[in-house]
């Protein structure tokens, strides 16, 4: 990272988050004797950067082609801790402007960032009198107003900044669903930085800092006035190592609720509310679907290690769950739970395979217009999901003669278009769509939402579940017209053959379970180490650009 200028801030511990961490659920471990444990001597760190020279991504073929600037801003919070008498740190909130920063950050330093705005002077200089803001689906996160320099700092403080490593517990929430509990250790991503000081001055700010529903970090902290604060210009080098923990004696791993949330939720923006006696998590489901022919030679290198295709048709679908709580899967819907409506559209790309001599469906690629249904999808199931513009109308409302419109774009690339008219009544379940009982219908998931650098302590894993659907209406879809986008991330041109062969619409509410049919010893079963790497070079320009 070149060229970064900073505001660094240190700020009180609260209570409420010293006794989540007396509880020993708020680092990711929760054993006894804990491996990670809060350092009630230090001060929280709230850092809020611009970084206009990141070298995150790449021009061509990950690894082997130049790096790729992702310019992006980030607000991170760090809190102190020990690890066998070591001082280290643990970032567990983040936001950043740039919504591949937030994948990279995520997949590759355990850094729990989430999509935000972020407001930062634009200036090589110190910015006298202005402030700085970071907001989050409609709510002021944080406010930075009327920085004021109080003077040259002491150079051995800043450098003491970045002195210390960070151990972050990562984002795959997977780690510690009962079903992985037993298999594997803990892997903690541990970050060491090396700082290059080009300026550095002592500030007085004036912060304002609050939670929402869902959101905020402000619980952390216990009060919002800076004990010490900081404008810091730097270059920094970040070098990522993988630590291994034990598992507790009894093997699932408690961790706070509170913390969850921080990393994976934000404010519900819908007025739409699952009906009450309704268990399906997602509902009122609009959905158009179509098949078509597969260049199994350009598919076949995006699939996980160990997967062939079974035949030559895909089938890709689209649906705006009205509203879907993705906290309550599984039919959970009861006092015990709380609920997190969300309304959204999402396409699933999605290939027929084998994998062991049984056939499975495989979702390759997944484009939603919610961040929130995105995190939550990678970090439980290791959905391919990210995010994108999804313009999905029905004219009039769906039924006989409705005039369908699909469009999917990311970052200014035509993804696909779909459009026709919806037809009669029909009533044949799609397999991997709405049907209950086709064994094929099963899903396939690849957690593999980490880079890999070192294959022998972390990589992917299987994971299989069950679609379940409530079907409330089928209908034909005719005069079906689709067009692919042909650039690298989405390379839907290249994967597909020719015109649909046949599309449907659908009304639906669904859910998944875990597969049932599934050998259990096959959930959470690792990848290939070394068939890892080769086919993460491919399938990151899909799942990260």
């Amino acid at each position: 990272f070149k060229g970064v200028s900073m505001l660094c801030l240190q700020l009180p511990i609260s209570e409420a988050f010293r006794k989540e961490a007396a509880n020993g659920v708020a680092f990711g471990l929760g054993q006894d004797p804990r491996p990670l444990e809060l350092d009630a001597s230090g001060f929280a760190e709230v850092r809020i950067a611009d970084f206009p020279d990141a070298q995150l991504g790449w021009t061509g073929t990950v690894g082997a082609s130049d790096t790729e600037n992702v310019p992006h801003r980030l607000l991170s919070v760090r809190l102190p801790i020990l690890r066998g008498g070591e001082k280290m740190y643990q970032t567990v909130f983040a936001l950043s402007d740039d919504d591949v920063a937030v994948l990279i950050y995520r997949m590759s330093s355990g850094i729990p960032a989430k999509l935000a705005n972020i407001s930062f002077p634009a200036m090589a200089s110190f910015p006298e009198g202005l402030g700085m803001n970071a907001s989050r689906r409609g709510l002021n996160l944080f406010q930075a107003q009327n920085i004021r320099d109080v003077g040259e700092a002491d150079l051995t403080s800043v450098e003491a900044l970045f002195a210390h490593p960070e151990m972050n517990f990562g984002t795959e929430v997977s780690n510690l669903l009962p079903l992985n509990s037993t298999k594997y250790d803990l892997v903690f991503k541990q970050l060491t930085t090396k700082a290059t000081i080009t300026n550095a001055r002592k500030v007085d700010v004036e912060l304002s800092i609050v939670d929402g529903s869902w959101d905020g970090f402000s619980w952390m902290l216990a009060d919002s006035k800076p004990v010490n604060a900081w404008w810091v210009q730097a270059d920094l080098e970040v070098t990522t190592t993988l630590v291994s923990e034990k598992r507790p004696t009894l093997g699932i791993n408690p961790f706070s609720e509170s913390i969850l949330y921080d990393r994976m939720l934000g404010e519900v923006l819908t007025e739409k509310e699952k009906p009450p006696k309704v268990k399906f998590a997602y509902t009122h489901g609009d959905v158009i679907w179509f098949t078509t022919k597969i260049d199994k030679q350009k598919v076949t290198p995006y699939l996980a290690p160990g997967l062939t295709l079974r035949s030559d048709e895909a089938v890709v679908w689209h649906v705006r769950w009205q509203p879907a709580d993705v906290l309550n899967m599984w039919g959970m819907r009861d006092s015990q739970h709380d609920y997190l409506d969300l309304e959204y559209n999402e396409l699933w790309v999605t290939m027929p395979v084998t994998y062991k001599g049984r056939n499975f469906t495989y979702p390759i690629l997944m484009l939603l217009d919610e961040d929130v249904g995105q995190m939550a999808g990678q970090d439980l199931a290791g959905c391919p999901k990210k995010l994108a513009n999804l313009t999905y109308t029905f004219s009039p409302q769906p039924g006989q003669g409705s005039e369908v419109f699909l469009n999917v774009n990311r970052h200014g690339r035509h993804v696909l278009n779909v459009t026709g008219k919806m037809s009669g009544i029909t009533h044949k379940p799609i397999v991997g769509v709405n049907d209950n009982y086709d064994p094929a219908g099963q899903l396939l998931w690849v957690i593999s939402h980490q880079f890999p650098w070192d294959p022998a302590v972390d990589r992917p894993k299987y994971f299989f579940a069950r679609g379940v659907q409530q079907t409330k209406e089928q209908r034909g879809l005719e005069n079906l017209r689709v067009s692919y986008g042909a650039g690298a991330p989405e390379p839907l041109a290249e994967w597909f053959v020719g015109e649909p062969i046949e599309g449907g619409y659908i009304r639906m509410n669904q859910d998944f379970l875990p597969s049932l049919d599934t050998p259990f010893d096959w959930q959470f079963e690792q990848v290939d180490p070394d068939e890892f790497v080769e086919w993460w070079m491919v399938e990151d320009r899909v799942s990260g650009a």
